[in-house]
């Protein structure tokens, strides 16, 4: 990866779809920091969470697909540059919401918090990323978005003895949430290296190469044959 991919990259996903969402966690963070002292820090962070999977949902779009597949950029690598140019959007607010609200309220679970908002995002990415590998869907992050929207509801609606958004009754107050948020961090990890494979990043023999197997599999005879061709004509 380069400058220039990076830069084309972020001309891109530098639409209404990453900066909107963004721009609203700011001014969540900014509209509840006088608040978030009586410990509704947590829920604000949670939701600036949920935001912040939206916008990065967006950089999955990819409306030129069709015109940059001859690229010599597969896929997967373009992909990941327009991830990583919404990141520098997506990181520095959530940042600054974590240090307002480890500020506002210290016993905030900053960590534990930020798995849980990673988790939320990559789950995001990693369907964007799917419907593009095994639909051919070009702007996926509406569904993305709603995939995001439905794991923060999922996540409130578990019971208790599953909780993921709850302190525990027993041990350490929020081990198991993490423990869980972690396990599905692992799982959409593994989701989005699956649809990020392209037949492109497969490893390419030479002609020479080719021309050996082939006439391996037709004997020993039309082998040699075949490496002294190849010796031959270089």
């Amino acid at each position: 990866m380069n400058g220039a991919v990076l830069r084309a990259s972020w001309f891109a996903v530098r639409r209404a779809g990453l900066l909107v969402p963004a721009t609203a966690a700011v001014a969540l963070v900014a509209a509840t920091a006088h608040v978030q002292d009586d410990g509704h820090a947590v829920q604000v962070l949670r939701g600036v969470g949920v935001l912040l999977a939206c916008a990065w949902v967006a950089t999955m779009d990819d409306p030129s697909g069709e015109v940059v597949a001859a690229s010599p950029y597969s896929r997967r690598v373009r992909s990941l540059v327009r991830a990583t140019a919404g990141g520098f959007v997506v990181l520095p607010v959530w940042v600054l919401a974590a240090t307002v609200a480890e500020a506002r309220f210290d016993p905030t679970p900053v960590w534990g918090l930020s798995v849980e908002a990673l988790a939320m995002g990559i789950g995001g990415l990693a369907i964007g990323a799917g419907l593009r590998a095994w639909t051919v869907h070009y702007s996926a992050s509406y569904l993305g978005v709603i995939g995001v929207v439905v794991l923060a509801i999922g996540a409130h609606a578990l019971p208790r003895e599953w909780a993921m958004v709850q302190e525990q009754v027993w041990g350490p107050p929020w081990e198991a949430a993490q423990i869980r948020w972690l396990a599905l961090l692992l799982l959409v990890v593994g989701l989005l290296a699956a649809a990020l494979r392209d037949p492109l990043d497969r490893p390419r023999i030479s002609a020479e190469a080719a021309t050996v197997a082939t006439a391996a599999s037709r004997g020993p005879g039309f082998a040699e044959s075949a490496v002294r061709a190849g010796s031959s004509s270089s």
